[in-house]
């Protein structure tokens, strides 16, 4: 029997008494309100096959196969994990993790539990690796409808148990709220000009469906633009309550963020089997914030989560159109086409789950299984048989609020002040203070970066986050030793909705002596009138100044004090001579110098003496080709 507490009933008393033909009123007791409610999580750790589970006779019997793509492996593998059936608390939600680095290929991963006094048949979960930076490998959420005890089997290539082995069980809590949880309005049309929020569905919001916050962690990264979207599924059962539903997305929540390690719910949305809209990632409703709805594939793009398993069961058709509105609403906010296709981009890396390498470009439609892109069966095969359904039902959609509304039309980008030569191509000391022109019906105005050390590839274009709001038209920014920026500003307006983006500044902070290898010959001179003071001076012929594994760069900028009597300096890079630097021009503290260079590259620079007469040193800025 489920706990009592998480099969509450709508709060309504209906009271009806007839004495002599007398009828009484009737009393309705108003909506409990939504209350954040902190779930339970235990996780039991996997060491190897357990070996009295070992003899049961279904222990190794066949899964109910929705999860992971046993295609994409040559074998279904060696047995590595089999637990015991073990009791645990009371859960709707659990799932299988393991160290991301554990270098174990993993094959199989299943599970079985036991509801209402009787065990269920194995079902194999999908599993992905560490969407986020630090996190742990793990499998999609399986949902129940109140279990007891849990069995977890885990198959891998080598027949070994990948290291941190962990099934994670998750009592999500209850509210009174969960039996009433309701959709939150959309907004109204505009008279004047579309928003892209006219067609915007009813949402579950975050505060509605109980989010504990303390367990997410402040999440910046968004997406420029949406290419894509994703139909993604959990796992386990189709059987669970109305009101359970809200639950389930607090454990599934509970599980990405403390079992997977990663800062919030994996994906934007989901949708109940009721045809209910959840929000998932904070942010997703008046945003586009990455998720981890795609390894390899979540920039641009955006995943929409059916609660259910789809393999065995058709889904319902409330589900279906709850998903059709969240992809009608996001295709005709970005202006997608729903029937077309477009071409995304392997961000991921080596050995992960995504059916292409990092790098590699695909052409897929814009509205796609999870599978499409990576070695999973998800959303399961029935739901994979909507898709065509889903795509022509989200055009026709699409079509008729263009009819009615026009083309969304968001605040136009604000003109933006162009950056002095102290700020762009290098932002030659750590504040600057950048400028842009109000924007009519602006509130605030979000800026957005994406940076990079001198040493890393520049993140891809879809890929930002976000710095800060400003209520002004100007911004300090602050960028450390080395890094490139690419600053973007865009005007928000009362109700949160976002104007077209539009480039700061394009700029790189100068690289310091910290990140240089300096030949002994040099030593350091200070004087406060020359560029941050200081100067490294040498009068060795062949003596080097080098920077190792630089990326993308177009030109190297030399600022350096200048003598009658000074020298000059070879400017190597990868290898070649780029240019050389003559120092004994007029008497200067810092005199800035430029290097072009033939095309953006990457490899090592150095700066050589030549000659013995005496040279100085400053600084050095490397501008990025963006």
């Amino acid at each position: 029997m489920g706990h009592p507490a998480r099969h509450l009933t709508a709060p309504v008393l209906v009271v009806l008494l007839a004495l002599g033909g007398l009828v009484l009123p009737v009393a309705s007791l108003p909506a409990p309100e939504a209350t954040a409610v902190s779930p339970e999580l235990v996780e039991l750790r996997l060491a190897g096959v357990d070996p009295v589970a070992r003899r049961d006779p279904t222990a190794l019997g066949d899964v109910a196969r929705h999860g992971h793509d046993a295609a994409a492996h040559a074998s279904p593998g060696r047995l590595a994990a089999l637990s015991a059936r073990t009791g645990t608390i009371e859960f709707l939600v659990a799932g299988v993790t393991w160290k991301a680095t554990a270098g174990e290929e993993v094959t199989e991963v299943a599970l079985r539990v036991r509801e209402d006094g009787s065990w269920g048949d194995w079902q194999a979960v999908g599993f992905d690796d560490a969407e986020e930076v630090g996190g742990r490998a793990g499998t999609e959420p399986f949902v129940s409808t109140g279990a007891d005890a849990v069995q977890a089997r885990v198959r891998t290539a080598s027949g070994r148990t990948p290291a941190g082995l962990r099934v994670a069980v998750i009592d999500p809590g209850a509210s009174a709220a969960d039996a009433t949880v309701g959709q939150a309005t959309g907004p109204a049309a505009t008279a004047t000009a579309a928003t892209g929020y006219e067609i915007r569905p009813r949402t579950v919001s975050r505060s509605a469906w109980g989010a504990d916050e303390s367990m997410s962690e402040p999440w910046p990264e968004v997406s420029g633009d949406l290419q894509a979207m994703f139909v993604h599924h959990t796992a386990g059962t189709n059987s669970y309550g109305r009101s359970q539903s809200s639950a389930i997305v607090r454990g599934i929540h509970a599980y990405h963020t403390r079992s997977r390690g990663w800062p919030d719910i994996g994906y934007q949305f989901l949708v109940d089997r009721f045809g209910r809209i959840f929000q998932g990632r904070t942010g997703a409703v008046y945003d586009n914030p990455i998720g981890a709805q795609a390894g390899g594939f979540n920039t641009g793009t955006i995943g929409v989560s059916a609660i259910g398993s789809f393999d065995s069961a058709r889904p319902s058709s409330a589900l279906i159109t709850g998903m059709v509105r969240v992809y009608a609403w996001k295709a005709y906010q970005y202006g997608l086409d729903p029937l077309g296709t477009t071409v995304l981009t392997d961000r991921g890396t080596a050995g992960d789950t995504s059916r292409t390498s990092p790098g590699d470009r695909v052409r897929v439609p814009r509205i796609l299984p999870h599978g499409r892109t990576n070695a999973t069966a998800c959303p399961g095969r029935y739901l994979n048989q909507r898709l065509a359904d889903i795509r022509r039902a989200v055009d026709e959609r699409v079509d008729a609020a263009r009819a009615r509304y026009g083309r969304p039309r968001s605040l136009p980008a604000p003109a933006v002040h162009r950056p002095t030569s102290a700020q762009a191509p290098i932002q030659w000391s750590a504040k600057q203070r950048y400028r842009w022109d109000p924007v009519p019906g602006a509130a605030r105005y979000q800026i957005l970066a994406r940076t990079a050390r001198y040493s890393a590839e520049m993140p891809t274009r879809p890929y930002w986050y976000s710095v800060r709001t400003v209520t002004g038209t100007s911004a300090v920014l602050e960028s450390d030793p080395g890094r490139s920026t690419w600053y973007a500003v865009r005007a928000l307006n009362s109700s949160h909705h976002r104007g077209t983006m539009r480039t700061l500044v394009r700029t790189s902070r100068e690289t310091i002596p910290a990140q240089w290898s300096i030949d002994s010959a040099w030593r350091k001179v200070t004087d406060p009138d020359y560029h941050a003071g200081h100067a490294y001076r040498t009068a060795r012929d062949g003596a080097r100044i080098k920077i190792s594994n630089v990326r993308q760069t177009s030109q190297v900028r030399v600022v350096a004090p200048t003598s009658p009597g000074y020298g000059r300096l070879r400017v190597i890079f990868a290898g070649s001579s780029v240019g050389v630097i003559d120092l004994s021009g007029a008497s200067s503290d810092h005199r800035v110098f430029t290097v072009d260079l033939e095309s953006s590259r990457s490899g090592g620079i150095a700066l050589e003496a030549i000659g013995g007469d005496e040279v100085r040193v400053s600084g050095i800025g490397l501008v990025r080709d963006f």
